[in-house]
Parts: structure tokens; C-alpha cells; sequence
């Protein structure tokens, strides 16, 4: 499910920003505690949001590198 469009944000990130964030989200996904202390949804975004960080990864890699 993504966001309503007036939900959006923009923000100017450094690849050195993508890489720390891309890292904390993998290390929440390890400890995510699951259903019912959380909801089975944020499991889902979180993977997401890892493939998304990771797609700014390939991309830098690919042109910048």
C-alpha cells in the first residue's frame, strides 16, 4: 500500500545517507518483532522501503561509479 500522494515527502539525500539508512532498515527487518506486537503491514513496508533504498544503491553504482 503505498502513500496518498499529498503524503509524500522529498528529501536530498547523499549516497553515503542511502547506504546508513539501507543499512538500518535491513537490521530492522532482522529484528522485527511480528504479529501481535506489530502489525503485519509494517513487515511488508519495510521490505519495500529495503528495495527502494537498494534501487538508489544500483543506480549510484551503476552511473556514478
Amino acid at each position: 500500500m503505498q502513500p496518498a500522494e499529498d503524503d509524500k515527502f522529498q528529501f536530498d539525500l547523499g549516497i553515503e545517507d542511502i547506504y546508513l539508512l539501507y543499512d538500518c532498515v535491513c537490521r530492522r527487518i532482522q529484528t522485527w518483532e511480528g504479529s501481535p506486537q506489530r502489525h503485519p503491514f509494517e513487515q511488508e513496508h519495510l521490505w519495500w522501503l529495503r528495495d527502494e533504498l537498494y534501487k538508489c544503491v544500483l543506480e549510484h553504482k551503476y552511473t556514478d561509479m
